[in-house]
Formats: C-alpha cells, structure tokens, sequence
C-alpha cells in the first residue's frame, strides 16, 4: 500500500500533540519516560519523526507506569485533553495503552477485520526479569506462550497482512487461520493471566529489563543500567528523554545498519491511511 505522505504529515502532527503533552504531565508527575523503538530511531537518525512513520513509542518503568494509571482515575483517564486507554479501565482488548486524538482518525488495513480509530501514541511498561540467567530463559518461554494465548484469542485483529515477518510467526498465522483459535480462547483472561506474568520480577531489583510488548518482545531486553542512563533528544521542536547509549540499543533492534532506511512495506506496516 503506497504511502500518501501528506496523510503522514497530518497524523504526524496530530501525535506530536500527544507526546508534547505526556511529556509535559510526566514532568509535571516526575515520571519516568523514554523514546521506544522507530520513535527513539527517528530523535537520532532524523531528529524527529521517521518520514513514512505513523504512531509515537515510549516506554515506562513498570512503577512509573502503575502510578501512571492510579494518577489517570483522578485525572478522569485523561492526559490533558486526550484520551488515556488501557484494558483495564475501558472496553479495548490491546494490552498496551494509548492516549489518543480523536481530532484525526486513520483507518488500519493490517488485520482481518479493518479498524478505524484515532491517532495514538503507545505507552509501554517495562517489566524486570530474573537476575538468574536460567530463570531467565524459564521466564521468557512462559511470556512467549502468554503473548501466543493472547495474540490467538484475538486472531481477527493480528497483522496478518505484515509479511516481513520471521519464519516462525507466519507458521503459527497459518495455524491460527485453520484452527480460528478466537472461538475458544477468552481475551480478558487472557490479559490478565499476562499482566500477573509481567509483574513477577521487581523491576527496581532486575538486572535486565524488558519491553515485552512491543514489536520485538525479547530482543527488546536490555541491561537496566541503560535506562538509569538518560538524556534529552531532538524531536522535531521537542526534547524528549532516551537512553543515553542510542547506538547499543538502535543496533540490537535493527541491526548495525539502523542509519539505513528499511523495505517499502516495512515503512507502512500498519497499512494506515487519514480519514480526511
């Protein structure tokens, strides 16, 4: 799907809203945030959003993360004036959280079932792992199956029309296309028995923490040090905070070459357009 980039622009300016104001709350909060995957890649390589980019990542210690959301029941599930979701305190069945604008809406091609909805930004929590290498690979294992659970339960709205995906996950689409796994697996169970999973580890007392959610699940795993390390980042007239080491982590999610740009589909992977 070819990538109109005057949409982009336009959902891209309705985010920056978002993060500029989040960030503002998390300071005004003292919450810890840092920039996330293609969203801390465009503050270093493009000082501001990747070109063909349509959604803001940021991550948060699970603490800042938990206080995050006691602090949004006060604040009626807002920050400022958007929308704060999760799937605790609305009907989604996305584990990770949003703030939303609902000033612009997209439509998302990637999955069976087509969504419409409203610019997001994604806040995700990032959890401790066990110190014990072994319990570590133990710990992981029962994620990955968690996620599995989850990602089966909700079959109709996985990205199945994302290609650039290993060998391994279009195995298990295909499974899940023949055996239609939503029938018979409860969501909110589901999310449940994974948030428990998340939080088992304390993640001031873990060495290595994760953002399990995200695209990247495990390989999104990292020394915690590099979080205690931070600095502020150009994004477009922002200053944003990321880990301070850019380079150790950009080059573990994509590779040594994460200055260069990716594969067409790989710019719109959420098959997203505006709705004008």
């Amino acid at each position: 799907m070819k990538i109109d980039f005057s949409d982009r622009k336009l959902l891209q300016s309705s985010e920056l809203k978002l993060v500029e104001s989040f960030s503002h709350f998390c300071d005004l909060h003292g919450l810890r945030y840092f920039l996330m995957g293609g969203t801390f890649l465009g503050a270093v390589r493009h000082h501001g959003f990747i070109p063909w980019d349509d959604d803001i990542d940021v991550g948060m210690p699970r603490p800042d993360y938990e206080k995050l959301c006691v602090l949004m029941e006060k604040e009626n599930s807002r920050v400022g004036s958007f929308p704060f979701r999760n799937f605790k305190n609305s009907d989604t069945y996305e584990y990770v959280a949003r703030l939303e604008n609902p000033e612009t809406k997209i439509i998302d091609r990637s999955a069976a079932e087509v969504e419409k909805r409203n610019s997001w930004m994604d806040i995700f929590a990032l959890d401790g792992m066990p110190n014990n290498a072994l319990l570590r690979k133990v710990h992981s294992f029962n994620l990955m199956r968690l996620r599995l659970m989850l990602k089966y339960s909700e079959f109709n709205k996985v990205s199945v029309n994302y290609t650039e995906r290993p060998f391994s996950e279009k195995a298990l689409i295909k499974v899940g296309k023949i055996i239609r796994p939503e029938k018979w697996l409860d969501t909110r169970k589901c999310l449940d028995k994974l948030d428990k999973a998340l939080q088992k580890y304390s993640y001031e007392s873990s060495e290595y923490v994760v953002n399990f959610m995200g695209a990247y699940k495990l390989r999104e795993m990292f020394p915690k040090r590099f979080y205690d390390d931070d600095c502020n980042y150009t994004f477009e007239d922002l200053n944003l905070r990321g880990p301070r080491d850019y380079d150790a982590v950009l080059s573990q999610l994509y590779g040594s070459d994460y200055m260069e740009p990716p594969s067409d589909q790989m710019k719109n992977k959420h098959f997203t357009e505006v709705v004008r």
